[in-house]
């Protein structure tokens, strides 16, 4: 995800529009894996202040989630915003290098599509989720297992009690 500012530098306006589509295989979210259904579209515009770059931008795309109840596959679709300062010195905390006339907008775009994803992703509101027990699919129906589930603790007492 690379955009070029050479001609950036020479430009009165001092800013230069910009429109990428990039094929993002996965991306890591701490063991789990964020798919992607198609291309990522990134837009935006570069800023150059004679010193520094502004990048703002916007990101949008389908992901592929696991629903967090049936584990059923749900497609979500994502838009989100995105700012990142570069410098050629990449000088300061929230400060990227930008290396020559290249600025990588990797790191931006990758925060701003996790930072947009869901903490639970749900098929659907009304999800009834997996049987604890046996792991059969509530929504396709009701299983055979008991629903009663006693504390183990507690456990003994019901033994006697039922003597």
């Amino acid at each position: 995800m690379i955009v070029y500012v050479n001609r950036l530098k020479s430009d009165v306006s001092g800013r230069v529009p910009f429109g990428l589509t990039e094929d993002i295989k996965e991306i890591d979210l701490g063991g789990e894996r964020v798919d992607f259904s198609g291309p990522v579209k990134i837009t935006g515009s570069v800023e150059w202040d004679g010193v520094s770059f502004l990048v703002t931008g916007e990101v949008q795309t389908e992901v592929i989630l696991e629903c967090s109840r049936c584990l059923r596959t749900v497609r979500y679709p994502l838009r989100t915003a995105f700012k990142q300062k570069y410098s050629e010195t990449g000088d300061g905390e929230d400060v990227l290098s930008a290396r020559g006339d290249r600025i990588d907008l990797n790191i931006p775009v990758r925060e701003s599509i996790l930072l947009e994803l869901p903490v639970k992703v749900l098929c659907r509101e009304e999800c009834k989720g997996l049987c604890p027990l046996c792991g059969a699919d509530r929504n396709e129906g009701e299983c055979d297992c008991s629903n009663e589930e006693i504390d183990p603790r507690m456990q003994r007492l019901k033994e006697l009690l039922e003597e």
